[in-house]
């Protein structure tokens, strides 16, 4: 009797099978592990083993979403200190890209109370220490700059901020708001400077094609600046450094 019929079946079907039992297992993962941090609970100390998670979760979300991603400057990080990253943010998806690609420290975000309702993971976002804040609300607006300078000081995370305080909708760039930069300048602590492009593409290309996306490290700019320059300043030259990189500002940064 002749099998083979039954092999060109067989064999596709177990595939299909086991990649349905990967994405399986994964969520159930994922799952079970958010169960285990209560959303009363107040945290003050990062977890690795609940930040490898949240970061494998990111690493699987820019896989299912056909990212195909192209990094630069990653040998400027500081990742033997706590800093604060700011960039241009044009998707949702620009932290988990960031998260993935500096795996090798814990960033906590300033994030909209929005994302703390997510299911499942709102209990990461709480454990990996993300600092809700309130548009227009400048009440919450310093508590969470006051939040994010203990978080570094203490070298518990570093921090990463959207300076224009909002999703540009079209990929350009808005203008930044300088109090993002109080964080640094009162921790003392180096700004990463960092270029998103792309990724305002992702969710109109899923399933269908993939989505090119670069990551660019610019500068990295030391504590010392903040003798010199105030928040203004250096909220203006990341602003621009950015729009250059992106091809939105002709003249030359200084």
């Amino acid at each position: 009797m002749n099998n083979k019929p039954m092999l060109y079946i067989l064999i596709p079907v177990c595939i299909i099978g086991a990649f349905i039992s990967i994405h399986v297992i994964l969520w159930l993962f994922w799952i079970c592990v958010s169960l285990t941090i209560p959303l009363k609970k107040e945290y003050d100390k990062p977890s690795k083993f609940y930040n490898w998670a949240f970061v494998l979760w990111y690493r699987y979300i820019i896989k299912v979403a056909r990212i195909k991603l192209y990094v630069t400057g990653y040998e400027k990080i500081p990742f033997g200190t706590r800093f604060l990253l700011v960039s241009n943010h044009c998707s949702k998806f620009d932290n988990f890209i960031q998260c993935a690609v500096l795996k090798k420290t814990q960033m906590a975000y300033v994030s909209k109370p929005e994302n703390f309702k997510i299911p499942i993971g709102r209990h990461f976002l709480r454990r990996g220490l993300y600092i809700p804040i309130v548009r227009g609300n400048p009440r919450q607006g310093l508590e969470a700059i006051l939040r994010g300078i203990d978080l570094i000081k203490q070298d518990k995370v570093s921090v990463g901020i959207y300076p224009e305080g909002t999703r540009s909708q079209n990929g350009v760039i808005q203008e930044f708001k300088p109090g993002a930069f109080k964080i640094a300048e009162k921790a003392r602590c180096p700004v990463v400077v960092v270029s998103m492009s792309g990724t305002e593409n992702i969710s109109k290309n899923f399933p269908w094609k993939k989505t090119v996306v670069h990551m660019d490290i610019l500068d990295v700019i030391q504590p010392d600046v903040w003798d010199n320059k105030s928040t203004v300043e250096v909220s203006q030259y990341s602003h621009d450094l950015i729009a250059k990189k992106l091809g939105m500002l002709e003249e030359k940064v200084s």
